[in-house]
């Protein structure tokens, strides 16, 4: 990868971590605002903010595991085994993103009994982008296994010290017989 690109990106991942950090230590302050004054609601402002900074953590997850898929790739080691099993991590830690959110307006839903078009939008939301994403990124791990077992197959290929063109796997298969 042109190292032009790497600090950009890398910039930009700073950028989102700050962000991230920065809505993490907000949401308490945010829920007691919102939810402190209403009795029916009161006794959740402390659980349901540990649900939106444990989802915003696994966000934060993911924007770190990037940064090291950056750096596999800026080294051009992106066909390595710790690549697909990093996307792997990026899959839970976006899966776990979008359920805590969704899970936490289900059970203002139906166990507090209190929410609306909003709230069952919001549950839509998190359920249909998590699920895309998720389905997106296992497609991706499945391309990146793909390509580091041709990638494998080519360096074999490449590192092959002598090659036997006399040897039948070698000799053009539209031949004939007599010029083998």
């Amino acid at each position: 990868m042109n190292k032009s690109l790497v600090l950009p990106l890398r910039a930009v991942l700073i950028l989102l971590l700050a962000a991230v950090l920065t809505a993490q230590i907000l949401i308490p302050f945010a829920a007691e605002k919102l939810g402190g004054p209403f009795e029916e609601v009161s006794h959740l402002v402390a659980p349901y903010s540990v649900a939106g900074i444990l989802s915003l953590l696994c966000w934060q997850v993911a924007l770190v595991v990037v940064w090291r898929l950056l750096s596999l790739v800026s080294r051009g080691q992106f066909f390595a085994t710790r690549a697909i099993k990093s996307v792997g991590a990026i899959i839970y830690a976006v899966a776990g993103a979008a359920l805590l959110p969704a899970l936490t307006m289900l059970h203002l839903l139906f166990v507090v009994g209190i929410g609306g078009p909003g709230v069952v939008l919001g549950v839509a939301f998190c359920l249909i982008c998590g699920a895309a994403l998720v389905v997106f990124l296992i497609d991706v791990r499945a391309l990146l296994a793909m390509a580091a077992e041709h990638q494998g197959e080519l360096d074999e290929v490449i590192q092959c010290p002598q090659l036997d063109v006399g040897h039948p796997a070698m000799v053009h298969r539209g031949t004939d017989e007599r010029e083998r």
